[in-house]
């Protein structure tokens, strides 16, 4: 009987071992990996604090992040221009009009990512006057979103050829800033671009932070 009982005191540990070794090696196989953490998504509109933003009205493209335009067009872009306050360009008016404004021009596939700031303050007054003129546009109706500026505007319109336009315009201080996408895809797409867009070039020019 003492024999008996030597064994198993001392199998029972070797026996115990051995289960957990096997225990063990099984998990190891089923163990998942980690997967990569996915970029935090951009910033809405309704998280911008417009009241403290101090937009300024200078020459601002090359603050412009490159991934903020590569997302807003969906690629990287194949064509750009940038126009500062008295150049002539071809996208400011008719013949011998002199651009007003610093503004920046991105296109890729179809789609078309703008931007531009008043070089001159502009006060609500104005600022009205200027949303009046942009409500009455044919197609277009305006959108609920929050509040980019004080006042603001908020504008989707459909265009020829399948596009889609979003854009956002308004006051902070007196500046009068505006962005906007073009893109033949679906509203939503086009509405969820363009806000991450305008919140980039809001930021690229608010030197509050």
């Amino acid at each position: 009987m003492a024999a008996v009982t030597r064994l198993t005191t001392c199998a029972g540990p070797a026996l115990l071992l051995a289960l957990l070794l096997g225990l063990l090696a099984g998990c190891s196989g089923s163990t998942p990996k980690p997967h990569p953490a996915a970029p935090p998504p951009p910033t809405p509109i309704a998280q911008l604090n417009t009241a403290v933003m101090t937009v300024h009205r200078i020459p601002f493209c090359d603050l412009l992040p490159r991934q903020a335009v590569t997302d807003a067009l969906g690629q990287k872009a194949a064509d750009h221009e940038a126009w500062r306050y008295g150049d002539a360009s071809r996208f400011v008016g008719g013949p011998g009009d002199r651009a007003q404004e610093f503004g920046c021009r991105y296109s890729a596939g179809g789609a078309v990512a703008e931007a531009w700031v008043f070089a001159s303050p502009v006060d609500s007054s104005l600022a009205r006057q200027v949303i009046r003129d942009t409500v009455q546009q044919s197609g277009c109706r305006e959108l609920t979103a929050a509040s980019f500026g004080t006042p603001s505007v908020d504008q989707l319109c459909h265009r020829n050829g399948g596009m889609v336009r979003v854009r956002h315009a308004g006051l902070f201080g007196q500046s009068w800033l505006t962005c906007q996408l073009s893109a033949p895809l679906a509203e939503a797409t086009v509405e969820r671009r363009a806000d991450a867009w305008c919140v980039q070039v809001a930021n690229s020019l608010n030197t509050s932070r």
